[in-house]
């Protein structure tokens, strides 16, 4: 995918797809020991005994982690970059840098070793993703279990998740780690009990951590995570990550508004220039060109070959000063953002509907870590590319029934 770059805008993804997971048995799941009744409440006695000393101080966050699951943990991880390092001898350099290309080759790499791996393209899923599912389902049976996945992040460190299952609640054993000279060093460690997790029938995993609370912190501490197991189909992938994830529902309100080319009017194209700018020249938009606001014919050009709009349309409907020939921007700040969990959303297109006039028609769900909802609402986008890969948007319609509370009334970037 060439468009890794957009992954650290969502990713506040980040330690959230590190769900890396280590398996014992065909299917990925530790089984809970054997033996006799009384010797298994004995185990579940200590197990509970072992879990009060732990959250001694009344929390279910921060539990102590003993040096042995340390040197575990670092000894694994070392491993993985040894493996990883086949395929990317860069990997054990200082601040490698990963081209998709090779980013894809190290996942693949590391997962002939049998574990579940994800990487810096969400939409890809898992190496293994069979192992990961097993384990979670049987979870939702009520079996107990562990497993381990390992991540592979864009600046070439390799983190580790250890989930453990005891058949009433999970924990988490997370920790990342980078090489230094001659193994892995081991960065961020944690363990915390997951106040809440669901696996969705698309393939996404959504978890909650316990987290410090009023009064011990003044304000909320941010421990959602969501991660796709299972690889979205591969056109529907490359759709997305190509002509909508650089959009998405920040900043701009392109797929979710209702709008096509006899309704133009509602569109934020101030707000959009930015996104479609990183869409057609596929490059970093840079902030200080426009400072003093966008000329109009790069404007127009960009908006008219993009969408159904003619240039008088756009200075009827934008933030236009004529005397100048420009077009107002400001950056997305405080006072000119929308809030509510839809901002913080991702598109994913799910399904395609090839029309006789050579567009396509694209069935879209809003996947929204914050409200563990792999559909906050459902849109239906209509658009037609050509063969320098190039996009033009005719259309967009939300799903009957598909709005809600959810989608806030939108705040355009320069205020009406």
């Amino acid at each position: 995918m060439r468009r890794r770059k957009y992954m650290v805008r969502y990713l506040a993804l980040g330690a959230a797809v590190v769900i890396l997971f280590g398996c014992g048995g065909n299917d990925g799941r530790v089984p809970a020991s054997e033996g006799t009744e009384e010797e298994r409440q004995e185990q579940e006695q200590t197990k509970a005994e072992n879990g009060e000393a732990q959250s001694a101080e009344g929390r279910d966050y921060d539990l102590p982690v003993d040096e042995a699951q340390k040197t575990e943990a670092r000894e694994a991880c070392t491993g993985m970059f040894e493996l990883a390092a086949k395929v990317c001898p860069e990997l054990l350099q200082e601040d490698p840098i990963l081209s998709d290309e090779v980013a894809e080759a190290v996942v693949e790499a590391m997962g002939t070793s049998d574990v579940p791996v994800s990487g810096p393209d969400i939409y890809r899923g898992m190496e293994n993703c069979e192992i990961m599912e097993a384990f979670l389902k049987g979870c939702e049976d009520g079996e107990s279990g562990e497993i381990t996945a390992y991540e592979l992040f864009e600046d070439g460190r390799i983190g580790q998740k250890k989930f453990l299952f005891d058949r009433k609640e999970m924990y988490l054993f997370a920790v990342s780690s980078y090489w230094n000279g001659e193994s892995a060093v081991l960065g961020d460690v944690s363990y915390s009990k997951v106040k809440s997790w669901s696996y969705s029938e698309k393939g996404w995993l959504f978890y909650e951590l316990c987290a410090p609370e009023y009064p011990e912190v003044t304000e909320p501490v941010y421990s959602r995570a969501m991660v796709r197991v299972k690889p979205l189909e591969e056109e529907c992938a490359e759709i997305t990550e190509q002509y909508l994830k650089p959009i998405a529902y920040n900043g701009n309100n392109l797929f979710w508004t209702d709008w096509d080319e006899t309704h133009m009017e509602k569109l934020d194209y101030n707000g959009l220039f930015e996104y479609l700018y990183e869409v057609r020249c596929d490059d970093a938009f840079d902030q200080t060109r426009y400072a003093e606001g966008i000329p109009q014919e790069e404007f127009e050009e960009m908006m008219t070959s993009c969408l159904p709009v003619s240039r008088e349309e756009l200075r009827e409907y934008a933030a236009y000063d004529s005397e100048k020939e420009m077009y107002e921007w400001i950056s997305l700040g405080v006072g000119n953002r929308t809030l509510g969990a839809i901002v913080s959303s991702i598109p994913e297109v799910t399904a395609i509907e090839k029309n006789g006039d050579g567009t396509m028609t694209l069935t879209v769900d809003a996947v929204c870590e914050s409200m563990a909802d792999d559909a906050l609402f459902t849109h239906n986008l209509t658009v037609r590319t050509d063969e320098e890969g190039n996009v033009r948007y005719f259309s967009n319609a939300a799903e009957e029934g598909a709005r809600g509370e959810e989608l806030p009334e939108y705040v355009y970037r320069i205020q009406r």
